[in-house]
């Protein structure tokens, strides 16, 4: 996933348009309009870096006179107390412009960095970790660069991407055997499918249709060992469904090639990080 400016813009403007609808009633009210200043962001705890390239487009497109320097590149790892990045220019263009930066840049650490947990945790296994498509609406562009700032891997990014077939659409379907026969023709699309047991995991093995990819949905360690062995790589593997830290070692260890998470975009903790003046 290239760095989109296009989409990096439009999230700013609209970040910044319900932050200063009418414009900064205390900078207007206290900070000379020539001021200049230098400020720096310092992170609080050991994180992934994710955000750095993005907050260097925000604060240099938004004034081309506002200097953005960081050692730091997205992906790398920061410690307790480091500088992340530095910044100088306009006082009021920098304390404007502070808390749409640091929301979005310490959003797009915690993501990282929790990906990074869970791939390690899976780490001398075949097992990706994968995001999903539970994230917040408009902001999915910036959640699912974060996960690949933190070693894993994107899912489809949207509903044009691929075929998925879940519970849902088998119902609509008539069932599993029809759901697979709509999409028999279907060229040029990665097709998935969802299964909740192993009898329905044997139809789709049964079935003539092919599909690249069989999500197993909030099935235990065991049953997902159970699946490995009967499909015996005739297609791929995908795990979903309450995985976290504490018990998706067993599944990558079952053998599996995609775990997703939707925990990576949904429920992280933000980095906490803190802007501070160092000279005006």
């Amino acid at each position: 996933m290239p760095f989109d400016k296009e989409k990096i813009t439009a999230l700013i403007r609209t970040a910044l348009l319900e932050d200063l609808p009418k414009g900064d009633l205390t900078c207007n009210a206290v900070v000379p309009n020539e001021m200049l200043a230098k400020g720096k962001v310092i992170s609080k705890a050991d994180y992934v870096v994710s955000g750095i390239e993005l907050a260097k487009f925000c604060y240099e497109g938004l004034d081309k006179d506002i200097k953005f320097s960081s050692k730091f590149k997205d992906s790398q790892k920061i410690k307790k107390g480091e500088i992340l990045f530095e910044v100088s220019g306009n006082a009021a263009v920098l304390l404007k412009v502070e808390r749409t930066v640091l929301n979005i840049v310490s959003h797009m650490m915690g993501v990282a960095t929790k990906t990074s947990e869970l791939v390690e945790l899976v780490k001398g296994t075949n097992a990706k970790i994968l995001d999903t498509r539970k994230t917040l609406p408009a902001l999915r562009y910036i959640q699912k660069l974060a996960v690949l700032h933190g070693g894993g891997t994107n899912h489809r990014a949207s509903l044009s991407d691929a075929i998925l077939i879940k519970e849902n659409h088998i119902a609509c379907a008539g069932g599993i055997q029809n759901a697979l026969k709509a999409i028999k023709g279907l060229k040029g699309v990665q097709k998935e499918i969802e299964v909740r047991s192993i009898d329905e995991l044997q139809e789709v093995l049964n079935s003539n249709v092919v599909v690249d990819i069989v999500m197993l949905d909030n099935m235990g360690a065991e049953k997902v060992k159970e699946a490995v062995s009967l499909v015996k790589g005739k297609f791929k593997l995908e795990v979903s469904g309450g995985i976290n830290s504490k018990n998706i070692r067993p599944y990558a260890e079952a053998g599996v090639d995609l775990i997703s998470v939707g925990a990576l975009t949904h429920s992280v903790t933000a980095a906490d990080l803190s802007f501070l003046f160092e000279g005006v």
